[in-house]
């Protein structure tokens, strides 16, 4: 049985109170896990706190007053054990940056929610709300994480994030078992066990740099050099990526493809600084780019946009999504955006050959992938019932 009175928070900084913490973890099996960290001036997140709860126990361990985590990571790692959190991707970043390994095991409340219609990404303090009526207090919602000694008040905020969240966790998997969904969310959460989500290919940064879309092939060759070095730079200096080269002027360089030093003065916002410390770093990356044979050219990403009759077919989808996610109480969001909706499109209007874009597998396919198919081949219409007012979509007759 839950409790009914959440625990009360200890703060964990020393050695032997952690090992004894740690041993408590393993042997619950499952407990929370939240983290507070700083990464405003750095590229790697900064942990200064870390929570844990189980059904007996609530801690607050203080990194900074610990010289060795070891213990506490080992059972982050262990796939035996079950971490509870909630929106916990940038958590388990810092996790794998540490120790160089993916999380095991992870329960994400928010993805559990989603599959049960409680919104999309739906706050904690909203799902704690929702289903225990407590009210988190956001007092201390930007706080220094990194002052000491912490005060009364940041150690209540830290240790709210977790207490509540095993009772949660229970409550989400009462109604994923009641609606069948259990093996849903195992699907979802499988991204927290590939390292691929923590390390990002250097061959596809250039995706996330905004301002692209004005650059022709060649000039997106440019921009994935660019973006991959000042990856690593980033990563060396372990600072954040705009510090080193904000996205405009990347894509700036990448337009204008300077041949020389004097060439990159000229760009208003590459600070002198930077010029001189990886000016000919800046230069050899333009001209790996500008050296590309035109097979090896990235293809500008499609934007729907881009094509009216896929825009107006993603627009009918998209209505026939949330027809279906209303009908099956699921968050819309879970399905996709208008990129997930673009790449179904076309898919159905190539040679469908495996692998199918996400909405189309999995249990997204259960749910709306044979509508969506059916659609796309002329056999299922959209319409409206004139009594309920409500969007339908039914066979399509001979003669519409």
């Amino acid at each position: 049985m839950p409790r009914t009175t959440p625990p009360p928070a200890e703060v964990v900084a020393t050695p032997d109170r952690l090992r004894e913490l740690v041993s408590s973890l393993r042997k619950a099996g499952v407990f929370a896990l939240d983290t507070e960290f700083e990464r405003e001036r750095t590229y790697w997140p900064k942990l200064q706190l870390l929570q844990v709860a189980t059904e007996s126990d609530c801690a607050v361990v203080d990194p900074l007053a610990l010289e060795d985590l070891t213990p506490l990571l080992d059972v982050v790692l262990d796939p035996a054990v079950v971490k509870v959190t909630h929106a916990g991707r940038q958590d388990a970043e810092i996790f794998y940056h540490l120790t160089g390994k993916a999380p095991g095991s992870v329960y994400d409340t928010q993805v559990a929610a989603a599959l049960v219609g409680r919104g999309d990404q739906v706050s904690y303090s909203g799902l704690v709300q929702q289903f225990l009526k407590v009210r988190i207090k956001k007092t201390e919602r930007i706080t220094d994480w990194g002052r000491r000694p912490l005060s009364d008040a940041q150690i209540a905020y830290a240790a709210d994030d977790v207490r509540y969240l095993l009772e949660v966790k229970r409550r989400l998997d009462e109604e994923l078992s009641e609606r069948g969904r259990t093996a849903w969310l195992e699907e979802e959460l499988a991204f927290y066990n590939d390292p691929a989500t923590f390390d990002p290919d250097p061959e596809k940064l250039w995706l996330r740099v905004s301002g692209r879309r004005r650059l022709d092939r060649r000039g997106l060759g440019i921009l994935r050099e660019l973006a991959a070095w000042r990856e690593e730079e980033a990563t060396r200096r372990d600072v954040p990526r705009n510090r080193v080269v904000p996205d405009d002027v990347l894509v700036d360089l990448a337009a204008r493809q300077p041949a020389r030093e004097p060439d990159l003065r000229v760009l208003r916002r590459l600070h002198p600084r930077e010029i001189e410390r990886n000016g000919a770093n800046i230069l050899a990356a333009v001209q790996r780019g500008v050296d590309l044979p035109p097979e090896e050219l990235p293809d500008p990403p499609k934007a729907v946009r881009d094509d009216p009759e896929t825009a107006l077919l993603v627009d009918l989808m998209a209505v026939l999504v949330r027809r279906c996610a209303r009908a099956e109480r699921v968050a819309g969001g879970v399905f996709g955006n208008q990129d997930a909706l673009s790449q179904a499109v076309r898919w159905l209007a190539g040679p469908r050959e495996d692998p199918a874009p996400l909405i189309l597998r999995g249990w997204r396919g259960e749910i709306v992938g044979a509508s969506l198919r059916d659609f796309f081949d002329g056999k299922l219409t959209l319409g409206v019932d004139p009594a309920s007012r409500e969007v339908t979509a039914v066979p399509r007759r001979e003669g519409c």
